[in-house]
């Protein structure tokens, strides 16, 4: 009877070790491009292999942003979270589980200005403003499936930012 449900377990295991894996590779990815730019990877890691069923916002992610819905869905975790400044204005950029029940993993880049630094955002990428951030989000498939920006991309980005000085 248990050798039934074998496959399944083994299936299992292999997909939650596979994304520990990508986690892992991830992590230290984003280490690298904090470093290459300057910023602070402030962590924490990736979450285990389920997502908390309430929010859970580390600093220096304001708490409210788990009130900010993207693609109409709530951000429940924060992880591999870099902070930086540039031309003094603050930039967040972080892993986030967003949706209920398991949730999809989804890249945020936040600046803390009110005008859009990001210029012309190309289509699967947009663009939401919230309490004097504007927080660039990633490509989702089919409106039901997203995964996180990667590095490059974040990278090309950061290249792009168009920040204006403050008076």
């Amino acid at each position: 009877m248990l050798l039934k449900f074998l496959p399944v377990l083994a299936g299992l295991a292999l997909i939650v070790g596979v994304l520990r894996v990508f986690y892992v590779f991830r992590s230290r990815a984003m280490r690298d491009l904090a470093a290459r730019w300057g910023f602070q990877y402030v962590g924490p890691p990736a979450p285990n292999w389920r997502s908390p069923i309430h929010p859970t916002i580390c600093h220096p992610v304001p708490g409210w942003f788990s009130e900010v819905y993207i693609s109409g869905r709530q951000i429940r975790q924060v992880f591999n979270v870099i902070e930086g400044q540039q031309s003094g204005v603050s930039i967040l950029i972080f892993d986030s589980v967003v949706g209920r029940r398991g949730g999809t993993a989804c890249t945020l880049m936040a600046c803390q200005t009110e005008g859009s630094p990001f210029g012309m955002v190309i289509s699967p990428d947009r663009v939401i403003h919230s309490r004097g951030w504007t927080i660039l989000h990633g490509i989702w498939f089919l409106y039901l499936f997203s995964w996180t920006m990667g590095i490059r991309r974040l990278d090309s980005h950061l290249k792009k930012l168009q920040i204006v000085p403050r008076a």
